[in-house]
């Protein structure tokens, strides 16, 4: 008589992601956003000018409305390029550092519904209003793509709780209120995000088209060759033989990049001109000054905390790319890799807002938001600054 061992008890189905759930976070966040800034808007005023870093004192002694929106509350600092380049194309210096994708789809946006709704000067009878009106619809619809994505991503490899935690996060991470404005950051994020989806699925044909339309979106697209890469050779390594053609990816994107700054020369455009005329130079010694003097900046006046807080969310981002180099070193790279571009400029200008894309900053936090302590004072501290920067936009004083 022979005996065998027990046959191995079955292995519990991995419950998928709740989809659903997702879609109604997302939509309560939207609609509480619009709302609350309606609200903030309504109820009061700020003191003015804004001295958050040396030069906004001159730039805001009245609204950062338009030009022509009217008094939009979603309409700020760069939102009147988008429109206007959406509106009449590239017919200005100024205009070149500005990507192709975002307005493109809210021109698409606008003839394909605000038009023919009729909606094309709605509520202020100022003619740009509806095309502003088109990109506050394509950065909603762009938000969702990207908080469906950022849970996918994390559940490829944690649980379904830590999915829904790290899209909880992103909504409520300090500057996400950019994702409902007129600005690319919602589009930026869905293309990155969905790219690095497709990349740790080993897609490469969706992938590479999804870093191009990041590329189309913002400069920082290009780094996302890094990830590609990099979980190319390591199938490679592992001996998986994967495709030769993804190889292309490699080159692929800077050549995009070079050909969209080639194409803004032909038209007498150059978006690093207009970088420099905003102080922004890589690895010079003026760029060197510049940084250093917003430093000084924080202990030299009491509006020197909005420079504070950005270096702060700046280190944050830096420090959990660096918790998960062992873990996700493409991912991580690309992460530095996209702080590393905004610093080498000089500025810390903006940098808080770039930190949004920073991907590892999201994985950390849900994995530390296993402890109930963490998640309920992340919930806090972030939603207080989220706030924060929610009223300043609203109001047309400096964020990002």
């Amino acid at each position: 008589m022979t005996t065998r061992d027990p046959p191995a008890p079955p292995t519990p189905a991995r419950p998928a992601l709740p989809w659903r759930a997702l879609v109604l976070i997302w939509l309560g966040w939207y609609v509480a956003l619009l709302v609350f800034q309606q609200v903030a808007w309504a109820r009061f005023t700020l003191d003015r000018p804004d001295y958050a870093y040396p030069w906004t004192g001159d730039m805001t002694p009245g609204y950062a409305d338009g030009p022509d929106t009217g008094p939009w509350f979603y309409a700020r600092w760069d939102s009147p390029r988008y429109v206007q380049i959406a509106r009449e194309g590239y017919t200005e210096q100024r205009l070149a550092p500005h990507f192709p994708l975002y307005p493109a789809l809210m021109r698409i946006v606008f003839e394909a519904l605000i038009r023919p709704l009729g909606l094309a000067d709605w509520d202020t009878g100022e003619p740009h209003a509806g095309m502003a009106l088109a990109g506050l619809i394509v950065s909603g619809g762009m938000s969702l793509v990207a908080v469906l994505a950022m849970a996918a991503l994390l559940w490829e490899w944690a649980t379904s709780e830590d999915a829904i935690r790290a899209a909880f996060y992103l909504l409520i991470f300090p500057t996400a209120f950019f994702l409902a404005q007129v600005y690319s950051e919602a589009t930026y994020m869905a293309a990155s995000l969905a790219a690095l989806l497709f990349i740790s699925r080993r897609r490469w044909l969706p992938a590479l088209v999804l870093v191009l339309l990041a590329t189309m979106t913002r400069t920082m697209g290009v780094l996302l060759v890094i990830p590609y890469l990099f979980t190319w050779f390591n199938e490679w390594w592992d001996g998986r033989q994967p495709p030769r053609w993804p190889l292309i990816g490699a080159v692929l994107p800077p050549v995009v990049f070079a050909g969209w700054a080639v194409w803004l020369d032909g038209q007498g455009m150059s978006m690093f001109a207009v970088q420099e005329e905003f102080g922004r130079e890589v690895l010079t010694l003026r760029s060197l000054l510049v940084f250093l003097g917003d430093v000084i900046y924080i202990f030299r006046e009491p509006n020197g905390i909005h420079v504070a807080l950005d270096l702060a969310l700046t280190g944050l981002a830096v420090s959990l790319c660096l918790v998960e180099i062992k873990r996700f070193p493409g991912m991580a790279l690309y992460g530095l890799g996209s702080v590393a571009m905004g610093i080498s400029s000089g500025q810390l200008v903006s940098m808080n807002r770039y930190t949004l894309a920073v991907v590892p900053v999201f994985f950390v936090l849900a994995r530390w938001g296993r402890r109930p302590i963490f998640d309920k004072l992340w919930t806090i501290i972030s939603l207080l600054w989220f706030t924060f920067y929610t009223v300043l936009y609203v109001h047309g004083f400096w964020v990002g």
